[in-house]
C-alpha cells in the first residue's frame, strides 16, 4: 500500500517535471525558431543604431572654376520634447536665443507633439558649428544634432535670379537650383554599428555601410569677372536714373553662351525676405517687352536679304508725319526728308522702316523675322522660357506691316533679342542659347558637355555685312547713340525707345530704352542687351539711358578678354598686360576653386 503511494508520487513528480521541461523546451523553440527572426531584429534595434551620412549638393560654378554655389557643413538640431516636460518654458528659452527660432512657435510644435505622443521633432536646420558648441554647453538632454550641409552663395546677389535657392530640406526650388536639382542632389549614406546603452559605438568597424554619393557639379558658362562688370554697372545705371528695373545679357555670338546675365534689382538667395519675393523669378527668361526700334536692324536685314533695297535706296519720310490708313506714324520729334537705307538705320527713323517692310511684304516681313526667332523660346536649357508674342501672319491687321518693324503690336524677351543680334554678328546662323557649359560627377568623374548648336539661317552673309555697315553708323556722330561708342573699336548697334502700353494705349511718360550691339563689329568678341524699364530721371531715350552702361560694359568686358584695339592710335586704353589682370577696379577679387 505504501509502495504503490511512493509510486503514484514518484509518477506524479516525474509527470511534473517532463511536462515542465516539455513546456520549457517549447517555450524554447518558439524562441529559437518559431520568434527568432522577430526577436533578433528586436535585439538589433536594441544594441545597434544608424547614422546617416549626408552627401554634399554638387557645386554651381562659372566655366572657369569659379564658385557660385556651395555648400557649409553644419548640424540639423532634433528635439526630443517628453525630455523637457519638467522645464519646458525654460528649456525652449534657450533654444530660441540660441538658434533664432519663435519661442512661440517652438511651445507649440513642441505642445502639439506631446500630445500626438511623437518621439522626435526638428528644431532648426542647417545650424551654423559655431552655435551648435553653444548650444552644446547647456548640457540640455533630448537633443540631438545631425551632421548635414547647408547651400551658400558666396557671391550673395550676383547672378541670384539665374542660380535660384533651395529649401530648407535642401530642394531647389528657383533658378538652375530646381531646373537640375535631380542631378545637383546628393545621396545620403548610412552607417550602422553597435552601441551601448549610452549610445557609444563598441566596435571600431561598422557592422554595414553605404557610402554617400555627392550631386553632380554644374559648371556655367557665365565668366564671373564679366558678371561683375555688368552687375555694377548696372548698379551705377540704377543710381542714376532710378528705373522701375534694369536688365542686361552678354552673349558669345559664335557659340551661343550666355558670358553674363543681370536683373535689378536683385535679392541675396542667402537670406530672403518678404519684400524680395517679387524679384525671384527671372524676368530675363519670363518677361516679353515692346522692343522698339532695336526691332529695325531684322526688318531691314531681311529686305536686304530678299534684294528689295540696298544701303543706297532712298525713301521720303514725309518731314516727321506720315499717314497710313489713315492712322499717323512720327518720326519722334524729328522732320527727316529724303532717306536713304543706312540713314533709316543710323537716324532710327519709323517711317523709313515702315516703308521698307511696306516694299517688303507682309509674307516676307513675317517669314524674316520668325527665322530670326521671334514668337517661340530660344531654348536656353530652362524651363518656363516666355515665348513672346508675335501674331501669325493671318491674324495681322493692316497696321501691323508697318508696325511690327519699328517694335510695337509685338512682345519679345530680352534673351530672344540677344539671339537675334547674335545671328546679325554670326554672318546670319542663329545659334541656340547655353547657359550651362557641363556637369560632371564627382563620383565616376564622367563629365557631359554641352556643346554649341546651329539652329538655323535668319539670313545670307551679304545682307549681314550691308546691316553691320549701316549699325556702325548709328554710334558714330550723327546717329541716335554716339554714348555707346567704345574707344578704340567699332561698334554696330541699335537704340530702342518703346512706348509702355497703359490702359490700352501707348503712354507719353512711362518708356522701355535699350541698347543692344556688338563690338568689335568686324569680329565680334559678344553681343550685349542693356535693356531699363520707366528710367524716371534723367531721360528716357535708349541712347541715353542705355547707351553709356553698355559703352562702360563692353569697355570693361574688352580689357578682361586682353582684346586689343582695332585703332589702337585713337585709344587711350590700358596696357594689353594691365587690361587683362582678373580683378575689377574697385579691388574686388574673384574665388577660384582649389
Amino acid at each position: 500500500m505504501q509502495r504503490d503511494i511512493y509510486m503514484v508520487r514518484v509518477l506524479c513528480v516525474f509527470v511534473a517535471t517532463t511536462a515542465a521541461f516539455s513546456l520549457l523546451l517549447a517555450h524554447f523553440y518558439e524562441l529559437q525558431v518559431v520568434r527568432h527572426n522577430e526577436l533578433f531584429s528586436k535585439a538589433k534595434r536594441t544594441y545597434t543604431s544608424r547614422r546617416r551620412v549626408p552627401g554634399q549638393r554638387g557645386l554651381i560654378l562659372d566655366r572657369n572654376g569659379y564658385l557660385l554655389a556651395g555648400n557649409r557643413a553644419c548640424r540639423d538640431v532634433l528635439a526630443e520634447p517628453r525630455a523637457f516636460v519638467a522645464d519646458l518654458p525654460g528649456t525652449v528659452s534657450i533654444l530660441s536665443r540660441e538658434l533664432g527660432v519663435s519661442r512661440v512657435d517652438l511651445l507649440r510644435r513642441f505642445r502639439r507633439a506631446l500630445t500626438a505622443g511623437k518621439i522626435e521633432v526638428p528644431v532648426k536646420y542647417g545650424v551654423d558649428l559655431e552655435r551648435v558648441e553653444r548650444l552644446r554647453a547647456y548640457r540640455l538632454h533630448g537633443l540631438r544634432f545631425v551632421d548635414s550641409y547647408r547651400r551658400t552663395y558666396p557671391k550673395g546677389r550676383m547672378l541670384a535670379a539665374l542660380l535660384g535657392f533651395v529649401n530648407a530640406g535642401g530642394v531647389g526650388v528657383a533658378g538652375i537650383e530646381k531646373e537640375f536639382d535631380s542631378r545637383l542632389r546628393p545621396s545620403a549614406g548610412e552607417v550602422v554599428y553597435e552601441r551601448d546603452r549610452r549610445g557609444r559605438p563598441l566596435r571600431m568597424n561598422a557592422l554595414r555601410r553605404r557610402r554617400a554619393r555627392d550631386g553632380a557639379n554644374l559648371f556655367l558658362t557665365i565668366e564671373e569677372p564679366i558678371q561683375h562688370i555688368v552687375e555694377s554697372e548696372l548698379d551705377a545705371l540704377m543710381e542714376e536714373f532710378q528705373p522701375k528695373a534694369a536688365f542686361a545679357v552678354m552673349a558669345n555670338p559664335r557659340t551661343g553662351e550666355i558670358m553674363a546675365m543681370a536683373q535689378k534689382p536683385g535679392f541675396d538667395p542667402n537670406r530672403i525676405a518678404p519684400e524680395d519675393l517679387p524679384y525671384v523669378q527671372n524676368r530675363l527668361l519670363l518677361t516679353g517687352f515692346e522692343p522698339g526700334s532695336v526691332m529695325k536692324a531684322m526688318a531691314v536685314a531681311g529686305a536686304l536679304d530678299f534684294g528689295v533695297v540696298t544701303l543706297d535706296t532712298v525713301f521720303d519720310c514725309e518731314d516727321g508725319c506720315w499717314y497710313y490708313l489713315g492712322r499717323p506714324l512720327r518720326d519722334s520729334g524729328h522732320r527727316y526728308g529724303k532717306l536713304t537705307v543706312r540713314e533709316i538705320i543710323q537716324k532710327s527713323s519709323n517711317i523709313g522702316a515702315a516703308k521698307i517692310a511696306l516694299r517688303m511684304g507682309p509674307v516676307r516681313l513675317y517669314q524674316v523675322l520668325r527665322r530670326f526667332g521671334f514668337g517661340r523660346p530660344t531654348g536656353i536649357g530652362l524651363s518656363g522660357e516666355a515665348p513672346g508674342i508675335f501674331r501669325p501672319l493671318a491674324k495681322w491687321d493692316g497696321l501691323s506691316i508697318t508696325r511690327f518693324p519699328i517694335g510695337q503690336g509685338i512682345l519679345v524677351t530680352p534673351l530672344q533679342l540677344v539671339q537675334a543680334y547674335a545671328a546679325l554678328a554670326n554672318d546670319g546662323v542663329i545659334m541656340r542659347l547655353h547657359v550651362v557649359q557641363r556637369l560632371e560627377d564627382p563620383n565616376t568623374g564622367l563629365r557631359e558637355t554641352f556643346k554649341p548648336e546651329a539652329v538655323g539661317r535668319a539670313v545670307r552673309p551679304a545682307a549681314v555685312h550691308a546691316i553691320v555697315q549701316a549699325l556702325k553708323l548709328v554710334t558714330r556722330d550723327g546717329g541716335t547713340a554716339p554714348k555707346a561708342a567704345v574707344e578704340g573699336f567699332e561698334v554696330a548697334g541699335k537704340t530702342g525707345t518703346a512706348q509702355k502700353v497703359v490702359d490700352g494705349t501707348y503712354s507719353h511718360s512711362r518708356y522701355v530704352a535699350s541698347f543692344i550691339g556688338f563690338v568689335p563689329a568686324a569680329d565680334p568678341a559678344f553681343v550685349l542687351l542693356v535693356m531699363v524699364d520707366e528710367p524716371r530721371r534723367g531721360g528716357h531715350y535708349g541712347g541715353t539711358v542705355a547707351a553709356p552702361a553698355f559703352s562702360r560694359i563692353a569697355e570693361r568686358t574688352l580689357r578682361y578678354l586682353d582684346i586689343a584695339p582695332e585703332r589702337p592710335e585713337l585709344t587711350g586704353l590700358q596696357s594689353p598686360q594691365a587690361a587683362a589682370m582678373p580683378f575689377a577696379p574697385d579691388g574686388t577679387t574673384f574665388s577660384k576653386l582649389p
